[in-house]
């Protein structure tokens, strides 16, 4: 089978069910799009072969480790199609290799394991940090989101996916790789496990009754069949590249960053620019945080910010997250409204209905990125029941417009007013308060977005008798 290449695609073709699709990482212009999967590898094995059996033989021999590096037809093959066919891909891996093997190293020594496990990233996701698959598989390491969430603890949700922070998401992959061979006790079972899931092994082990990797080979999943000859072959490629002549070209380096420890709704938008930097250098150094915003539920986040910032954000940190934040759901330690100089302004956001005509060719998922909205947002909004939109649709959308707010000229009205009137009772009538519920939201979360309100006063005041929501419930906080 032919298959044509573009240069835009070229790391596109592994694991067709873990890699099927790949998400690029943000970077300045550039639109996130799902990319075709190009893994439709040829099977069979090459009428000739171009490098000599016995010369990839003593190499592999040469490098191995505590992983076996076993020689065969397989393995070959895909030495040789990383070799030529996918020359690019094997540089733009030499290239990128430095931004990532650093943080794999010091995890897999600190769990106890292989080192050389740090290729294994290589055909899971092309050292993309955002990469997402048809199944829905994302990140360097490639989690499925019930498995980050329920077996790993990382947050998978539309505002923060932590499958998408090198940091967290290979220390989650060390502790599942160390899982995986404590069950099976053999490194390719537990590569062959880590690419379908323990589960298809187990049957693969039942139906071809092997304990070893190629002696379950043909009652494996066919993906999962190239997986560990991918593996030694892009291992074998890393270390023996320069003998057929393949060299990185341009290195990728780190950006100096440091860290901050951030709580609750935070507008990076007015972050970064009060902190003198874009959001999407922002993006680049916290590729796990997908929004423009940090959410209210978050009870401390890490994040980075460029180190030559570091110092005037550190300066200015109670002003600059103060405008970064709803007025008056942000409480900051040792601020008060009293002590805030009148001149930096304390500022609040509306939401504001805006509307929205789809062009030619535009789909759903365009919009939303568009718009800076999640799908899901769009469709609730819309009471859209499918992602189809036709050409002229209108369709209706909210943005938050920040509204400055001047404390000194307010207080000195309401002394005005109360100094004219001394004894006049003012009786406010105040408007009932709702919160739609949205997806992920608890009780614990949404009293903490409204002052005064508890978990209690919301059940209360909506008669509920459990704590559990529904998306769309629109219930009633004052």
């Amino acid at each position: 089978m032919k298959i044509k290449i573009t240069y835009l695609l070229y790391f596109c073709f592994l694991s067709s069910s873990l890699f099927g699709q790949v998400r690029s990482a943000f970077l300045p212009n550039i639109d996130r799009k799902f990319i075709d999967s190009l893994a439709r590898i040829e099977q069979g094995i090459p009428t000739s072969l171009m490098i000599d059996p016995s010369l990839i033989q003593n190499r592999l021999k040469s490098i191995q480790n505590v992983i076996p590096l076993i020689y065969n037809q397989y393995s070959h093959q895909y030495v040789e199609y990383f070799a030529f066919k996918k020359a690019a891909f094997t540089q733009h891996m030499l290239e990128k290799r430095d931004l990532y093997f650093p943080i794999y190293e010091k995890y897999l020594k600190q769990y106890g394991l292989p080192d050389e496990l740090k290729y294994l990233s290589l055909i899971e996701s092309g050292l993309e940090t955002k990469a997402l698959s048809l199944k829905g598989a994302g990140g360097l390491w490639q989690f499925m989101p019930y498995t980050a969430r329920g077996d790993f603890g990382l947050r998978v949700d539309s505002y923060v996916d932590e499958r998408f922070d090198p940091e967290r998401a290979t220390e989650a992959a060390c502790k599942y790789m160390r899982q995986l061979y404590r069950i099976f006790g053999d490194w390719h079972m537990a590569l062959a496990a880590y690419n379908t899931g323990p589960g298809n092994v187990k049957r693969a082990i039942r139906r071809c009754g092997s304990t070893n990797f190629w002696g379950i080979y043909n009652c494996l999943p066919k993906e999962t069949r190239n997986y560990v000859p991918q593996y030694i072959a892009i291992f074998y490629m890393m270390n023996f590249h320069w003998d057929h002549a393949i060299q990185p070209q341009e290195w990728a380096f780190h950006m100096p960053s440091d860290t901050l420890h951030l709580k609750g709704f935070v507008n990076l938008k007015v972050l970064s620019s009060l902190a003198g930097f874009s959001l999407d250098t922002f993006r680049v150094l916290n590729p796990h945080i997908l929004g423009n915003s940090i959410p209210s539920d978050v009870d401390k986040i890490i994040v980075r910010i460029p180190k030559d910032k570091f110092a005037f954000f550190s300066e200015n940190r109670l002003k600059i997250l103060d405008s970064a934040s709803y007025f008056g759901s942000r409480k900051v330690v040792g601020i008060s409204l009293g002590s805030i100089d009148s001149t930096a302004g304390l500022r609040m956001f509306k939401n504001s209905k805006k509307k929205y005509v789809v062009r030619k060719g535009e789909t759903i998922y365009t919009i939303a990125r568009n718009l800076d909205v999640s799908v899901l947002e769009l469709k609730r909004i819309n009471r859209l029941r499918s992602n189809r939109l036709k050409r002229g649709k209108v369709i209706y959308y909210f943005v938050k417009e920040w509204v400055d707010m001047d404390l000194a000229n307010a207080s000195s009205k309401v002394e005005t007013n109360n100094t004219k009137h001394p004894d006049l009772k003012t009786k406010s009538k105040r408007r009932p308060i709702y919160h739609r519920v949205r997806p992920g939201d608890t009780l614990s979360q949404i009293a903490e977005q409204y002052n005064g309100s508890t978990i209690a006063k919301i059940k209360k005041l909506n008669r509920l008798r459990s704590s559990v929501l529904r998306p769309g419930m629109r219930l009633k906080i004052s």
